[in-house]
């Protein structure tokens, strides 16, 4: 099992994913949609080989790979035997913003 970090971007965007849901849903859809991000997030310590090399990233040094969650796609890139999960990624956006955001 590898020990999993969620970086600070990350956790901002579960916070907005949080509030939008909360806004255009309600509370408990939109706790419901977090505990299954976070859900998704601990079994990358698992399986860190699960996921799939995120295309809008591939021109990066870094390898970033991804998984989906529902709408979102949680980013992740491996380093020093720890998952770092480095956005999550509502797929209803452009998707050329996943490219802005990490670079």
């Amino acid at each position: 099992m590898m020990q999993v970090e969620i970086t600070r971007f990350a956790r901002l965007q579960l916070k907005q994913i949080y509030a939008w849901y909360k806004i255009k849903a309600s509370e408990k859809i939109a706790l419901k949609i977090i505990d299954k991000i976070l859900d998704s997030i601990e079994e990358l310590g698992n399986l860190p080989g699960i996921g799939s090399i995120e295309p809008h990233l591939a021109h990066i040094p870094r390898q970033y790979k991804y998984i989906g969650c529902g709408n979102c796609k949680i980013i992740f890139r491996i380093a020093n035997n720890i998952v770092f999960v480095t956005d999550i990624f509502d797929c209803r956006q452009n998707p050329r913003k996943i490219i802005k955001r990490s670079t």
